[in-house]
């Protein structure tokens, strides 16, 4: 086993579990959970922006020149596609477009997919990408966990039904970052930086429009500073791990 799939298991392991830490919190202590989801969300928003900004981008540029322009369409790309299909996440009473239920399942398991893949294709360009990466996926993977079981509570699914439905939506974090990792080992360095950019895109899009939206509606400046650790947190372990 090469380090680079042993990292890339590892980590996608990992964030799977942390999805469904999130679907257990919920079970456990529902009310709890769904008070304080906006301050995991604004911590993971500044994880998120800053590891796409400071590391997906910069290294997908070194491998393909026209990386920015694949993370300006991987954004309209996301909107688009969620905008006409309506996979956004979010509460029936302030999006009325957007439905529970099935579409909103499939919308988090192809989310948790590409955050996989993300993963994957981000150990392939170095651990320190990697790494960077893995953490931003692993802490807002707690908030998505809280997030499709609660959405499923509400649409009106049994407890059981939902904890499978939790399952496959940590799974497919797996399933993506070990499907990416052996598709990226065929792959040239354009291409390398192509997925790169479009993890980047990904992740922006995520960020800009999931995560920090959900944060205005909570008027707590804790949401500030907690964005701002986020930020700090990814400068912090890439200072750490640098060099590896």
């Amino acid at each position: 086993m090469s380090e680079e799939f042993a990292n890339t298991l590892f980590y996608s392991i990992i964030a799977g579990g942390a999805t469904l830490v999130g679907v257990y919190i919920l079970f456990i202590k529902e009310k709890w959970a769904q008070k304080n989801a906006v301050y995991f969300l604004s911590f993971s928003a500044g994880v998120i922006l800053t590891v796409a900004f400071t590391h997906m981008i910069p290294e997908g540029m070194e491998f393909y020149d026209s990386a920015l322009s694949v993370v300006l369409f991987t954004i309209i790309g996301f909107y688009i596609l969620e905008h006409t299909v309506a996979i956004h996440t979010c509460h029936e009473d302030v999006c009325e477009t957007h439905r529970l239920g099935l579409p909103t399942f499939i919308g988090i398991s192809a989310h948790s997919l590409v955050d996989g893949i993300a993963i994957g294709v981000s150990f392939e360009a170095g651990f320190e990408v990697g790494i960077a990466a893995a953490l931003a996926i692993l802490l807002h993977r707690v908030p998505v966990g809280i997030t499709v079981t609660a959405l499923l509570f509400h649409a009106g699914y049994s407890r059981t039904r939902m904890l499978v439905m939790g399952w496959i939506v940590a799974m497919a974090t797996v399933v993506g970052a070990v499907c990416a990792h052996f598709f990226v080992k065929s792959v040239d360095d354009t291409t390398l930086g192509f997925m790169l950019a479009f993890s980047a895109g990904s992740f922006i899009y995520i960020g800009a429009s999931d995560l920090l939206p959900e944060t205005h509606k909570n008027t707590s400046r804790a949401n500030i500073l907690l964005v701002l650790i986020g930020v700090g947190l990814v400068y912090l372990v890439t200072e750490y791990v640098g060099g590896h």
